[in-house]
């Protein structure tokens, strides 16, 4: 069973504390908060929200599966390549799909890379070059 987590913002914690017969009414009539007030709460919400993503994209991130798999999870490679991501995919919303494409596919790619290692050998091919064109980018 595949349930969706419900998180409860500040807003609806302090207002549990502040009130509770109106969280009651609310859950049951529904909010009959002035329509300003809720849009300013929605506001609110969806900010924590984009400040909760950003915090957790923050935090060191070592996923970079195929280059970790191919070059050791802490080599200066996978460094290389979690640094761009970061500094470079992550700051476009393409980079970003690329990036959300990336982490649904490659940890089945990097099973199948486990037994077929020409895959291995044509992965690193391709990780070689895009680091050397990095590498020439960043020493120009």
């Amino acid at each position: 069973m595949n349930r969706k987590k419900h998180y409860h913002s500040i807003s609806d914690i302090i207002a549990a504390v502040y009130c509770e017969q109106k969280l009651i009414f609310d859950r049951d009539l529904g909010d009959a908060s002035p329509l300003p007030i809720r849009k300013k709460a929605a506001e609110g919400t969806l900010e924590h929200q984009r400040f909760a993503m950003e915090s957790q994209r923050a935090a060191i991130d070592k996923r970079c599966f195929i280059a970790s798999s191919i070059y050791g999870i802490d080599s200066i490679e996978a460094v290389t390549l979690r640094k761009w991501r970061d500094d470079v995919l992550l700051q476009s919303k393409m980079g970003c799909l690329f990036v959300y494409g990336y982490y649904r596919l490659s940890p089945c790619m990097v099973s199948v890379m486990a037994h077929q290692a020409w895959l291995v050998s044509l992965a690193r091919a391709g990780l070689d070059w895009w680091l050397a064109v990095l590498d020439k980018k960043v020493n120009k």
